[in-house]
C-alpha cells in the first residue's frame, strides 16, 4: 500500500520530483558574502526589525534581555584545563567575547579575578577581521598550546589557529 502511494504522489505531482532540471531561482543566495544576497538578508532583516519595534512588549523585552545578558551576575561557566578554569565572556563592554581563565580559589569568590587570555574584539581590530568564536581544544597535560577555532563573522566556515596560552599569542605557521 505504501509503495502505490508513493508511485500515485509521484505521478500526481510531476513538478515536484522534476525540480532537478529547473534551474533554482535562489542559487545565488549560495553566495553568503555576496553583495546581492547581503542586501537581500538585510531588507528582509530591516522588515522584520521593524515589525518587531512596532510591538507594545519590544521595547520593554528588549531593555529585560540586556540587562540580562550584560549582567556581572552570570554565572561563568568554565572548563578546567590543568590549574586553570576557562571562559569565554561576551557582554556589553566585549561583544566579541573574552577569553579568560582564573584558579579555583578565585573562581569560589563572588566576582573572580579574570586573567584575559585572547581579547576577540581586540584582535579583531587588529587583524581588520569579524572574528567570533568558535571555541577551544588544547594539549593535555600542560594545556599550553591550543587550536582555537575562530569564523569571519559567524560563518559555518571556521578557521583553526594554533595558539600559546602561556605566551597569549598566536604561533607563527611555518
Amino acid at each position: 500500500m505504501a509503495a502505490a502511494f508513493v508511485v500515485t504522489a509521484c505521478t500526481a505531482a510531476p513538478n515536484i520530483m522534476n525540480t532537478a532540471d529547473a534551474p533554482d531561482p535562489y542559487l545565488w543566495l549560495e553566495d553568503v558574502q555576496g553583495d546581492k544576497a547581503l542586501a537581500w538578508v538585510k531588507a528582509r532583516n530591516a522588515t522584520t526589525q521593524a515589525r518587531l519595534e512596532k510591538h507594545p512588549r519590544y521595547e520593554p523585552t528588549h531593555k529585560q534581555l540586556l540587562a540580562i545578558l550584560d549582567s556581572r551576575d552570570r554565572i561563568a561557566y568554565v572548563s578546567r584545563r590543568g590549574d586553570w578554569l576557562y571562559n569565554f565572556w561576551k557582554d556589553a563592554k566585549q561583544p566579541r567575547g573574552l577569553w579568560r581563565r582564573t584558579t579555583l580559589a578565585e573562581y569560589r569568590k563572588p566576582y573572580p579575578a579574570w586573567e584575559t587570555v585572547l581579547d576577540l574584539d581586540a584582535l579583531g581590530a587588529a587583524e581588520k577581521e569579524n572574528w567570533v568564536w568558535h571555541g577551544a581544544t588544547c594539549l593535555a597535560p600542560d594545556y599550553r598550546r591550543c587550536l582555537l577555532a575562530l569564523s569571519r563573522g559567524g560563518a559555518d566556515a571556521t578557521v583553526v589557529r594554533e595558539f600559546d596560552a602561556q605566551t597569549k599569542r598566536f604561533i607563527d605557521a611555518k
